[in-house]
């Protein structure tokens, strides 16, 4: 895994490595099976690059924190659009409701099942919609 190096360092994991780790292993699957690129490092989490589209997984940590994933399309030119957050294109797609892409992770715990759970949602999405199709309902989402 690409966030151990809090361990090597003779520390346990911190909550921000912690779910890097468990959200590269839940969004394999755009590597493995949809040709994403393998995630890179952001501010927020990490970011999985593929032919026409970006997904962002972010921790937003505070007071209230939070699992959000955001999808964008990427223009020919590499240039990123707006980001939709997953819980619209979910409903928006008729995948299901708001429900099935909860967003709240007050303890570590639900931190990680959110990742799981997003990383289905996604997975549904991806699977329920064809490339063209997800990059017009971004498109429709975001207003852009």
């Amino acid at each position: 895994m690409l966030w151990l190096h809090d361990q090597a360092m003779g520390h346990g994991l911190d909550l921000r490595d912690e779910f890097r780790s468990a959200a590269e292993l839940a969004f394999s699957f755009l590597v493995k099976d949809l040709g994403f690129a393998s995630a890179e490092l952001t501010e927020h989490g990490l970011l999985f690059r593929g032919d026409g589209l970006c997904v962002d997984v972010w921790l937003i940590e505070g007071h209230e924190p939070e699992v959000a994933t955001g999808v964008a399309v990427v223009g020919p030119d590499g240039w990123k659009g707006r980001l939709a957050w997953l819980d619209d294109l979910y409903i928006a797609s008729g995948c299901g409701p708001a429900q099935d892409v909860p967003g709240s992770a007050p303890t570590r715990r639900s931190t990680m099942k959110r990742v799981h759970q997003q990383a289905v949602a996604l997975l549904r999405l991806m699977t329920h919609l064809s490339a063209p199709e997800l990059r017009q309902l971004i498109t429709r989402c975001t207003g852009s």
